[in-house]
């Protein structure tokens, strides 16, 4: 391999596509033949050329590169666990190739200025510490916390976003993905925050707050009735067709539910993204992960999820791998969607995490009785009702339920 070349992260190595131009399409890496008619040698040729021929000749380019900017950047492969990926030419030193939009900039700008003003230093595009990933900001919160915001305006993958998560946490960071689609793949899928999508002149502003629409939970509990503490059941369905209807179904439950739909939620005050980041990097909202659904609580809250559920957290992350990653991933931040690449697109909104239900206590039936307290027996004709006068026949009954049943 070359000495002056800068390897891209595990991160980007795996989201890189690679165009190759003598065949003028893209390689698929993981087939022999590498998708090229006639490609079954192709891999040993480029990799022959390793230390012979200039990286910019060997006719492997970036096609993002050149569909999004409109520039020739060289590409090389890269080996990792047995599988190869493609890399940008860079010398060392020089900072990754960047296609981030200006809403993208002014968000990470905007969490940076603010993360300083309260005290937390923050850099902008800085490595993990193993190398493996780039974290947009990195804030250097109390008590050794290091939070990392993640702006992600374009659309991904669950399975990209849960790879790019790993690369993080593998690294010691406690990463706030900020979505704007109230549908992105990521919602839930790693700890996120949802914002609305501004534009940039007015993300810049800092005296202009930005809502943080979703991703912050509380815990409640209750009876779920009309008069009780939820406000709808959390086991039923949520009706598109009937987005008001309430359901009860008179049990008892305790939930995460997302902040905006609780029954404190007056919709005055709400939370900002300013003062979230500034409670995240202090430790006073904490990440929890709860059947397979990322959220964030605030401290207080967090308590007593532990005291009502343990410190489990369903929290079991499988061996990280870059094989694992999509390579038809895209290397940009903010790029247009590929219809070949997406996964079906579904509705991925606020709901209610059930942590503990129980049904509605039914009450003993409550035998009638007589003035001196006997118990009154019910009619013979099977009516339900208690009948306190014997009939004809000695046994108790109803005159009405006689005549009904003698017609």
């Amino acid at each position: 391999m070359d000495d002056d070349i800068q390897i891209d992260s595990d991160e980007d190595l795996f989201r890189n596509p690679v165009f190759y131009e003598p065949a003028g399409r893209n390689l698929d890496l993981d087939r022999p033949d590498l998708g090229v008619p006639q490609g079954q040698d192709l891999l040993n040729v480029l990799l022959r050329m390793r230390g012979r021929v200039p990286v910019e000749k060997r006719g492997l380019i970036c096609p993002d590169c050149r569909d999004l900017r409109g520039r020739r950047v060289p590409m090389y492969l890269v080996q990792r666990d047995g599988v190869w990926r493609a890399s940008h030419y860079r010398k060392p030193g020089e900072k990754p190739i960047s296609h981030e939009s200006d809403e993208h900039l002014a968000r990470k700008e905007r969490v940076a200025k603010d993360s300083e003003d309260h005290g937390f230093h923050a850099d902008i595009e800085s490595q993990t510490a193993d190398g493996h990933a780039r974290l947009d900001v990195r804030i250097n919160g109390a008590n050794g916390i290091v939070l990392g915001y993640e702006p992600q305006l374009s659309a991904q993958t669950a399975r990209g976003m849960r790879a790019r998560e790993r690369f993080r946490r593998r690294g010691g960071i406690q990463s706030v993905w900020d979505f704007a689609d109230p549908d992105h793949a990521g919602i839930g899928t790693v700890p996120y925050v949802r914002t609305p999508n501004l534009p940039a002149s007015v993300i810049r502003v800092q005296k202009n707050p930005i809502a943080v629409q979703d991703g912050n939970f509380v815990l409640e509990e209750g009876q779920c009735s009309q008069n009780g503490a939820l406000t709808r059941c959390p086991e039923k369905p949520y009706d598109p067709e009937n987005p008001t209807d309430a359901g009860y179904c008179g049990g008892w439950h305790r939930v995460l539910m997302p902040a905006h739909q609780s029954s404190a939620f007056t919709g005055e005050g709400g939370l900002t993204l300013t003062r979230f980041i500034v409670e995240a990097a202090a430790g006073e909202r904490i990440p929890f992960q709860r059947g397979g659904h990322h959220g964030w609580l605030p401290a207080q809250q967090w308590q007593q999820y532990l005291e009502a559920n343990g410190p489990a957290l369903d929290d079991k992350e499988r061996q990280p791998s870059v094989r694992q990653g999509d390579r038809r991933d895209r290397c940009t931040e903010d790029r247009p969607a590929s219809e070949e690449r997406a996964e079906p697109k579904q509705r991925r909104g606020s709901r209610a995490i059930v942590l503990e239900s129980r049904p509605r206590e039914t009450e003993a039936a409550r035998v009638p009785v007589d003035a001196s307290g006997r118990a009154i027996p019910l009619c013979r004709f099977g009516c339900g009702q208690p009948a306190s006068l014997p009939g004809p026949e000695g046994l108790p009954e109803h005159f009405s339920c006689r005549r009904k049943h003698e017609a």
